[in-house]
């Protein structure tokens, strides 16, 4: 079984540079990409338990989040374990399901157990519980100066649905929206989305209500009826979500609306449900395998105390679908 000094020898570097990449300390790219070839010809698995012994450090990394009942959550759970696992590291998925006292009992567990760091996505007020004692990257949410976090342009997403439905012809939009306290995504779409409106001088209208998730489906089916019985004639919405984007195709189907023939729409996020899914409706694609891996470098940076950005901003793109009409 090959060891740590048949990886150096095969690599032509020095114990110490194999040592320092399974350690995720930073290493010249030149040398990570000899050490990466030699672990895989010499098919290498560092002891990570004699490891963790001998430095005291855990390479276990907490992933606290929302829900699982979410394609993009789903997806990002996935990318953040393979881009851990490129890292020689693990993740430990801890589901809160939008439960405060869940969320603060996760960050203590972790801090209890040395874990190496924690990923999170929460809209709950955990600032308190954040301490220097563990290292903590956000995703979609800026807390301040001095915790890094990593999101897509949500504002410019917003603006982008805007343009491609004026472009598409729509000349009276709608956004549909919940009111989440903490949740910076939604915000920043729905401020992308107002403030391209009004560059556009387009009309517009937004609907968002303070409601649970589990209402809203039937809230946006009866805002959309009495809409449209009121002759408002919405001819592009633009949803937050996918999910709320599948909630209003279902109520425009049901009132005999036909998409994209009478009303286009646009979604966001991207993110299937499994491997093989086609997607159908029109969406601003989130980059969700870059989320991870800037997620995890981030990470890494805050235990190696690198100097670095705190905050990365990734671009999104536009996926033209089924439920817009061709340009």
């Amino acid at each position: 079984m090959a060891n740590m000094n048949d990886v150096a020898k095969r690599a032509k570097v020095s114990r110490g540079t194999v040592s320092n990449y399974i350690n995720n300390v930073s290493i010249k790219e030149a040398s990570r990409i000899k050490v990466e070839e030699a672990i895989k010809e010499l098919a290498y698995i560092p002891n990570v338990a004699a490891r963790e012994f001998k430095t005291n450090k855990s390479s276990n990394v907490v992933f606290i989040l929302p829900t699982v009942w979410n394609p993009f959550f789903s997806e990002l759970t996935y990318q953040l374990q393979m881009k851990l696992k490129q890292k020689g590291m693990k993740l430990i998925l801890c589901n809160s399901q939008d439960d405060y006292r869940a969320e603060i009992e996760y960050l203590e567990i972790a801090q209890q157990n040395k874990v190496f760091g924690i990923i999170s996505i929460s809209y709950s007020d955990i600032m308190p519980y954040l301490t220097s004692k563990i290292p903590y990257v956000a995703i979609e949410r800026y807390y301040n100066d001095d915790i890094p976090y990593v999101t897509s342009d949500n504002e410019g997403g917003g603006k982008m649905a805007v343009n491609e439905l004026i472009k598409k012809g729509c000349q009276k939009l709608l956004h549909i929206t919940r009111q989440v306290d903490g949740n910076n995504a939604l915000i920043a779409r729905k401020k992308g989305f107002e403030e391209a409106c009004k560059e556009q001088k387009e009309d517009y209208e937004i609907f968002s209500p303070k409601t649970s998730s589990a209402a809203f489906h039937e809230d946006i089916a009866i805002f959309l009826k009495e809409a449209f019985i009121k002759e408002k004639q919405f001819d592009g919405i633009f949803c937050a979500t996918d999910r709320y984007a599948s909630y209003c195709q279902d109520a425009l189907m049901d009132m005999g609306i036909a998409i994209p023939e009478d009303v286009q729409l646009i979604g966001f996020d991207g993110s299937q449900s499994y491997a093989t899914e086609k997607l159908k409706i029109s969406t601003i694609r989130q980059p969700v395998e870059k989320i991870a891996e800037e997620a995890v470098n981030l990470l890494i940076a805050v235990v190696n105390k690198d100097k670095q950005k705190t905050s990365i901003v990734l671009p999104v793109t536009f996926l033209d679908l089924k439920t817009t009409k061709s340009n």
